[in-house]
């Protein structure tokens, strides 16, 4: 589905789509042509005045990166979801700048220390045909590096040199080649390999003879090479296996001898790991931790790495030796949670807490906590928040299988309306909120599930969809609504459920199989038809669509595709008593 649809379906929808959700529970007002008996009126302004607050409260400030010259800090300013203009910040607590000449929609930030400028990158209105930009710093206006028939990924900076690495669909539409470029000479730029698929550059040695690349073959499956910027010579550094293997956040050791990554390579979870490049042993550094490790972070000098792991959907981060001998969590508030982004040169973290609503720098030497914006008594509604694993319809080791569901409960007293809410993918995870949301204030009770297929709970678990299992992952939402009968502080015949993409299809299967049990659903940009969704996909991604869905080329996929599709199964959703059509 493109994402033009859907990035605009969500900037017009989100909005409204609270008051959708409470009128379906709560009564629609009634036309003045419609006489009403016995059906109390519902005074939808305070709704609207609410949703309003619930925006204004997101107009927060989320600090991205620092500033190549050692100015300040890079500040994204936060209102509706496209929404996302730039400020830079010279001083904590200071008065942010606004860069006007920066668009809305910036989706990639990249500066590098004592570079006079930075490398942004965005679409037009959601179309995903990022260009890359060079925006000098300063009151300049961006420079367009890469053109609109093409997508472009940054990659790399060249360490001590002038030229940028990154990918581009430039030649084809579809397969992505690497390329050079020194963007302040935008006529340098070269390709050097020719590629098949999808590949992106993730790191420059710091000899500057050598390119990390990554092929991606699946969302669960990619391949890490080498390349001799030189020789243009490709190197194979993973092993190759019949089982699928997920590499993330590779990057070499600061002093070259060896790679660092995550890897689920002959485990459940993904593991950070050291390659040994002189011997080729891999060593396991988090063996210890049960979870997926999800990024690393190295300090300037390599002797301090700084991980973070998502536990259980909610996400913890820390430190260690470049052998990983021990890790020492970093425990920075009481509550809520927060993300951690290392400088390049020097061990300060970039910290924002809570759903972006605190900004702060944290140096992990003097572990002096700074707070550079918002408000330090800003709430967090993560503290009534439940973590439930509700049984479903098969089992594990002759023990019924959990599901893992996050469950924000809906202010007063029970029983109250439920709406689920389904994440698209589906190869991602429902992760704790910290945000207060209108619903919860009208007595809603909204539920984020992850069922299977979801990441964060093993490669086992994400698979149990695939292909022919699809429906499976809708089976996991009818058990959801069982456990909700069962609640006493919840009503089950008041729910609704929610999605976007492939939580949209989520969304119109539930309403085929369960279209009795639930109140009303709502699809955003969801897959109707995987038949035609395949078919009409972008090129360059619609291989790692089929790795998950299945090969529509293949008759009997096929055929089982459309026998699935919600779009063929209309007629099963419920809509309106009076109604045959």
């Amino acid at each position: 589905m493109r994402k033009t649809m859907k990035w605009v379906a969500l900037v017009v929808v989100t909005l409204p789509i609270h008051l959708v959700i409470v009128l379906a529970f709560m009564g629609v007002p009634k036309p003045p042509a419609i006489t009403a008996e016995g059906v109390e009126r519902v005074a939808w302004g305070p709704v609207l005045d609410d949703a309003g607050k619930l925006w204004n409260s997101r107009q927060s400030r989320s600090l991205v990166g620092w500033m190549p010259d050692g100015s300040g800090l890079l500040v994204q300013g936060r209102r509706l979801i496209l929404d996302s203009r730039l400020h830079t910040l010279s001083e904590a607590a200071g008065d942010a700048v606004f860069l006007p000449q920066i668009p809305r929609n910036v989706s990639g930030i990249h500066g590098d220390p004592g570079r006079p400028y930075m490398v942004l990158a965005w679409d037009t209105d959601g179309d995903e045909q990022h260009r890359l930009y060079r925006w000098d710093l300063g009151d300049g206006d961006p420079v367009q590096l890469t053109s609109a028939a093409e997508r472009a990924h940054f990659g790399a900076f060249e360490p001590g040199g002038a030229r940028v690495a990154y990918s581009s669909t430039r030649r084809n539409g579809t397969d992505f080649d690497i390329y050079l470029m020194d963007p302040l000479d935008p006529s340098s730029d070269q390709r050097l390999v020719e590629a098949e698929g999808m590949w992106g550059v993730v790191a420059w040695s710091k000899r500057g003879n050598e390119l990390l690349l990554v092929h991606a073959v699946s969302n669960l499956e990619n391949e890490l090479f080498v390349l001799d910027v030189g020789t243009r010579a490709l190197k194979r550094i993973t092993t190759e296996t019949d089982g699928s293997v997920l590499y993330g956040s590779p990057q070499w050791s600061r002093d070259g001898g060896a790679l660092y990554y995550t890897s689920d390579r002959g485990t459940e979870f993904s593991h950070l790991r050291r390659l040994d490049l002189r011997t080729g042993d891999e060593e396991v550094l988090s063996d210890e931790i049960p979870w997926d490790v999800s990024s690393i972070q190295q300090t300037g000098d390599g002797q301090l790495l700084v991980i973070s792991v998502n536990e259980d959907g909610r996400t913890t981060h820390y430190t260690t030796d470049p052998l990983g001998a021990e890790m020492h969590p970093i425990e920075l508030f009481s509550s809520g949670q927060f993300s951690a982004r290392l400088h390049p040169d020097d061990p300060v973290l970039l910290v924002n807490h809570s759903g972006m609503t605190r900004g702060y720098t944290y140096d992990l030497r003097s572990e002096k906590l700074t707070l550079w914006a918002g408000s330090e008594d800003t709430q967090s509604s993560a503290s009534d928040t439940r973590l439930v694993r509700y049984p479903t319809f098969d089992s594990v080791d002759g023990q019924p299988r959990r599901i893992s569901a996050f469950v924000y409960p809906g202010q007063g007293d029970g029983p109250r309306p439920v709406v689920i809410d389904i994440h698209g993918g589906p190869e991602v995870q429902a992760r704790l909120r910290t945000s207060p949301g209108v619903l919860q204030k009208y007595g809603i009770t909204t539920i984020t599930p992850n069922v299977r297929g979801s990441t964060g709970y093993g490669r086992t678990f994400t698979k149990l969809d695939d292909h022919y299992l699809r429906e499976d992952a809708v089976r996991d939402i009818g058990a959801l609504l069982d456990w909700i009968a069962e609640q006493p502080d919840l009503d089950e015949d008041r729910v609704a459920v929610i999605g976007g993409s492939y939580g949209g299809y989520m969304v119109l299967a539930s309403l085929v199989h369960f279209s009795t049990r639930i109140r009303c659903g709502i699809d955003l940009v969801g897959v109707s038809n995987f038949v035609t969704f395949l078919e009409n996909t972008a090129d360059y991604r619609r291989d790692l669509r089929r790795a998950e869905y299945g090969d529509e080329r293949i008759p009997e996929m096929r055929e089982f595709l459309e026998s699935i599709s919600p779009l063929n199964n209309a007629e099963r959703i419920a809509h309106g008593r009076a109604r045959s059509q």
